[in-house]
């Protein structure tokens, strides 16, 4: 069982978010960030992953796969541990209230299981 906390909008209904690391965060970084509607963090991540690209371009040989694979690993570790706090503290801004803590399967099963006590 995974734990999720619950967050209430008035309009908008109940958004589960996973407590820990975020795996489509890890492995989508930029387009799991949009998906979820984190405009800044999406185009602040850009900003600085960019110009590391454009760095590695430059650079050739075996520095440019130590660097390309350190820059990957980097990003992508930040994207899965900060991803779901990221989540919260945007969920947090738009609105949304903290509900409950509940351990669920899925974030649709956690929602569902928070309906049913309610």
């Amino acid at each position: 069982m995974t734990e999720f906390i619950l967050y209430r909008h008035v309009r908008l209904g109940i958004e589960a978010v996973k407590i820990g690391f975020s795996w489509p965060a890890f492995c989508f970084g930029p387009i799991w960030m949009l998906a979820k509607k984190l405009w800044s963090i999406a185009a602040v991540f850009l900003v600085l992953v960019i110009p590391l690209t454009l760095i590695e371009v430059a650079i050739s040989g075996v520095l440019e796969i130590v660097l390309s694979i350190l820059v990957s690993i980097v990003s992508s570790l930040v994207c899965g541990f900060m991803g779901n706090k990221w989540r919260e503290d945007n969920l947090l801004t738009r609105g949304y209230e903290g509900m409950a803590t509940i351990q669920a399967e899925t974030p649709d099963a956690a929602v569902a299981k928070f309906a049913e006590t309610a």
